[in-house]
């Protein structure tokens, strides 16, 4: 086996404000290497853990495909010359055995990756749908609507419940409580042989949770119909 088949590479998948911040949060304290990041975010007191030149990569990639995280491609295209700046990318992790990525876009750009990184392994997270689009609402100085929230959520949470029908990977629910996401958390972290967390490490609190979960009756049929799949994969696991 090559040096790069022997590392193992984590990529955090999911809806923005979904909770994906906590989670690679709690994976970097378990010992994920992260490399440069951003530890705080006038949005996410603790910082969004997002490696910028992942970001700048995602944006990049979704402008040439005229589209934006909040106008998804319905197919994400890419050439020779993005599989060159995402290996060169790649290429920076070379000496770290244990690494991942958390940038909501991600989700979008998963192809590239895949076949980049034919270890990469997918870790998700998702949240009520009401909850998700009343926290992007919440950001100063974003008009988005309802109807276009939802949109977004069913398109990003439609990826990850299609990939995990492909391929189960560790799926968590940001609307669990405190104890219970933890719980869930901690069977990751020795699943992937990562450092467990001591209470005083948590990175997910419940203040975190800034919207909690609400009825499902007034979504849209598809949204409800895709977030009652969604739960029913980790009440099921």
């Amino acid at each position: 086996m090559t040096e790069a088949a022997q590392q193992r590479v984590i990529c955090v998948i999911g809806m923005h404000r979904s909770g994906t911040s906590c989670l690679t949060g709690s994976l970097q304290q378990g010992g994920l290497d992260l490399g440069k990041h951003s530890t705080w975010n006038r949005f996410n007191e603790k910082g969004n853990r997002e490696n910028q030149d992942f970001v700048d990569f995602h944006e990049q990639l979704l402008a040439d495909n005229k589209a934006s995280w909040d106008k998804p491609p319905k197919r994400i295209h890419f050439d020779e010359s993005h599989r060159r700046a995402a290996q060169q990318i790649i290429d920076g992790f070379a000496q770290s055995p244990l690494w991942g990525f958390k940038d909501p876009r991600s989700t979008l750009a998963l192809s590239i990756w895949q076949e980049l990184i034919p270890q990469l392994q997918l870790i998700g997270i998702f949240r009520h749908p009401l909850a998700v689009v009343q926290s992007l609402r919440r950001r100063a100085g974003h008009g988005i609507s309802t109807r276009q929230g939802m949109s977004l959520w069913y398109h990003y949470n439609q990826i990850l419940y299609r990939e995990y029908r492909c391929r189960p990977f560790p799926l968590l629910c940001f609307d669990w409580d405190e104890e219970r996401f933890h719980e869930q958390l901690n069977l990751i972290h020795k699943q992937l042989k990562l450092k467990p967390l001591e209470p005083g490490q948590r990175f997910y609190t419940a203040d975190l949770q800034n919207f909690s979960a609400q009825e499902t009756a007034g979504l849209p049929w598809r949204v409800r119909r895709l977030y009652k799949k969604l739960r029913g994969l980790v009440e099921n696991a």
